[in-house]
């Protein structure tokens, strides 16, 4: 193809030699890529070449194989059953066609493996399983058609960063679990859950998450419920009892001993070895051979003692220990129980996987377990897994009584079918997306020169950007959007008081997706006065700051506090903040909807001294001790709905501050509920109020109920419930 390019004129020498030092730059960092992709990707051959140049071959006589209409261009990976290859069709839309290899072809049983895993995989729709959309046989070439995953393998990962933090490996871990739990309830138990078979794929457009996990390749899975006879494919015992299949790191005692009655037990323990891995760097089991890493399977215990010693949090490695117990009876039984465990570890990762699943992966997804699933092991383990009245897992909100959770669970079903509609249509736009592909090496360069060019959209290949960046009034329309996991801004020797990411006054219609920006001892994000910026899917370690912006920060992780001086403009939605405090308001406008804020040390984790303050949605906690949930100074306004505030010694500190709207704001603190100094306004709207603290409000004078004072000032007239009521309640 390269060579019909040059002979065609459509490429020069110098194009191609640039793309080969950049072919070696990517070599140099373990990512290999082909010479003509490379070349497709700088952008010195454009579609319509391709295309052309593709026609010619298929008239020659070496013609492209094409399966469903997808003409394969190049292999991206191999396994022990066959090759993996890039596939395009007419509308330009990039596919995964799997090729059985043509001498397992010749061996049966290896025929009927690979047809079972295109049978298991079509059966399967979910966000977090790799969606299979044909299967089939050309010129004597089995052939499976998947969607083609632009990222990396959880194994791959590993080799070109090393280990997962914790909090990456507990979205995996929730991720896996709930497709597998998916799997399950649809009759199909995988039986290979390993590394290599976990696939990375970029983060969902407005979910905070580091990636969107997809585990793949079903040629191992039992299928146990089908359309049609039974047969021993469809139940997965093309071997005898007593020969174990699966990869030995990662495989269950029970399959290493060659049972056949496998159950999700399995799984579970061989998505905590995969995790396990993941978090330490090295499998659990070392030896000079599989019988010796097999047999330490059945006979040894998993060692947690690495895990503790790098620092890994005390109920992660307990939930590890549970889902790896030698006895099936000891271990978790279920899904539902791995992911309440994970729920109870991080509820804000909970709420935001409920959300982004969705209606996708909700009760009408999950139909009742096949025959020879294992009953719960309790009532109460199961009314646990599925009781989220009081979790808030579809979104923050506020305990209500009864009569008055209705209208919120109907929103909250509203907003997750919303979120799985988004996806849905972000998943399709992506197919046909457009723009300049870039890596690290060539990024500065683009950069400088896009206020020349028609294409204002950067696709940045994974890999360490140094920063600083700064954007000014040339980037004015521009995207910059992650092309796949593992795009990470760094800091490059940046002093603490140095911005990683600026945004210059004059900046507008910028944009920043899926990208992880890492200054954890200083500013990571700074916006000047007048500019104005969109910063959706990433995970941010530093402080964000607006002196004077206009930001619209969507689904974001940060670890840092968020800022905002001067008069400018903050909207925050769906995201959470680990900080202390998180918040930080010392004039112009905040709005934070659907997010939770999470403080880590003492003073306040919500600080807003003066402007204008609105919380919608919002839970306001701490990560260890808090003195106050939110401190509200002289100079602010402020309007709240459906907020809670728990764990602190005081909820919500008021000096002088003006509250004009309230409908829904509970809060349990350990003193007091609500300090207030000032005046209060007949004129404000208070409803839905809830205190639980040994001293409720301070500084109001309310007159008990059944006073003769008590007319026309009892607590139910200024929207508070006696604290009886509470309690009751």
């Amino acid at each position: 193809m390269v060579q019909l390019a040059l002979d065609n004129r459509m490429l020069s020498i110098e194009q191609v030699e640039r793309a080969k030092k950049e072919q070696q730059s990517l070599a140099d960092r373990g990512v290999e890529r082909s010479l003509w992709f490379l070349l497709l990707d700088l952008g010195f051959v454009n579609d319509a070449q391709a295309r052309d140049l593709r026609k010619y071959v298929s008239s020659a006589s070496i013609r492209a194989l094409e399966v469903e209409g997808y003409v394969l261009q190049g292999r991206i990976g191999s396994g022990g059953m066959g090759d993996v290859f890039r596939a395009t069709n007419a509308a330009g839309h990039e596919a995964a066609v799997k090729l059985l290899s043509s001498k397992l072809a010749k061996n049966q049983e290896n025929a009927r493996r690979f047809q079972r895993e295109a049978r298991a995989s079509l059966r399967l729709k979910h966000p977090h399983i790799t969606q299979s959309l044909a299967a089939g046989e050309v010129e004597g070439q089995r052939y499976l058609v998947m969607e083609l995953i632009k990222g990396p393998s959880l194994k791959q990962r590993m080799t070109e960063r090393g280990k997962l933090p914790e909090d990456h490996a507990l979205t995996l871990l929730w991720q896996m679990a709930s497709a597998l739990r998916y799997a399950w309830n649809h009759g199909v138990l995988h039986r290979d859950v390993k590394p290599a078979n976990l696939m990375l794929a970029p983060p969902r457009d407005g979910v905070a998450e580091p990636f969107c996990a997809k585990i793949c390749d079903f040629g191992l899975a039992k299928v146990m419920v089908q359309d049609g006879p039974i047969d021993d494919e469809s139940k997965g015992m093309l071997t005898g009892a007593g020969m174990a299949l699966g990869t030995p790191h990662y495989m269950p005692p029970e399959q290493a001993s060659g049972e056949i009655d496998l159950d999700q037990r399995a799984d579970i323990y061989s998505l905590a070895a995969s995790v396990y891995h993941a978090l330490l760097g090295q499998t659990m089991h070392h030896g000079k051979s599989s019988t010796i890493i097999m047999y330490k399977q059945v006979t040894e215990s998993a060692d947690l003692d690495p895990l503790r010693a790098i620092g890994t949090s005390d109920g992660m490695v307990k939930l590890m220990g549970r889902m790896l117990e030698k006895s099936r009876k000891r271990r978790l039984n279920t899904w539902d129980e791995v992911l309440a465990a994970v729920k109870t570890l991080s509820p804000a990762l909970a709420a935001i996987q409920e959300k982004a699943l969705g209606a996708v992966a909700g009760s009408a997804a999950h139909p009742a377990p096949p025959a020879s699933a294992p009953a719960p092991a309790s009532a109460s383990t199961t009314a646990r897994g599925n009781d989220s009245s009081d979790n808030m897992l579809i979104h923050p909100t506020v305990r209500m009584p009864k009569a008055r959770r209705r209208m919120p669970l109907l929103v909250a079903v509203v907003v997750g079918i919303l979120a799985a509609l988004v996806v849905g249509a972000w998943s399709i736009t992506q197919l046909g997306e457009k723009g300049q592909r870039v890596s690290p090496a060539t990024f500065a360069v683009v950069l400088a020169s896009i206020g020349q060019q028609e294409q204002r959209t950067l696709l940045l290949e994974p890999g360490d950007y140094p920063g600083p960046w700064r954007f000014g009034a040339a980037h004015a329309g521009v995207t910059i959007r992650a092309s796949g996991p593992g795009v990470r801004v760094v800091d490059a020797g940046v002093a603490r008081d140095v911005s990683l990411v600026r945004c210059e006054p004059g900046l507008t219609g910028f944009t920043l997706t899926g990208i992880e920006i890492l200054h954890p001892q200083g500013t990571a994000i700074e916006a000047m006065a007048g500019a104005r910026a969109t910063v959706s899917g990433c995970v941010i370690s530093g402080a964000v700051v607006a002196h004077g912006a206009h930001l619209v920060l969507r689904t974001l992780i940060i670890r840092g506090t968020l800022m905002l001086d001067l008069q400018g403009t903050v909207t925050m939605e769906d995201s959470l903040v680990l900080h202390q405090p998180a918040i930080h308001l010392r004039d112009g406008r905040a709005e934070i909807v659907r997010s939770r804020l999470v403080g880590g040390g003492p003073g306040a984790v919500v600080q807003a001294l003066s402007g204008q303050l609105d919380l919608d949605a919002v839970v306001v906690e701490p990560s260890t001790t808090a003195e106050v949930g939110i401190d509200l100074g002289a100079g602010v306004s402020v309007t709240m709905r459906d907020v809670s505030v728990n764990g602190v010694t005081t909820g919500v500190r008021c000096d002088g501050a003006r509250l004009p709207a309230i409908n829904g704001l509970s809060v349990s603190a350990s003193d007091t509920g609500l300090w207030w100094r000032g005046q209060r306004d007949p004129g404000w709207s208070w409803e839905r109020l809830q205190f639980q603290a040994p001293k409720p409000v301070q500084g109001l004078d309310l007159p008990p109920a059944g006073t003769a004072a008590d007319e026309g000032a009892r607590p139910e007239r200024l929207g508070l419930v006696p604290p009886g009521e509470v309690a009751r309640r």
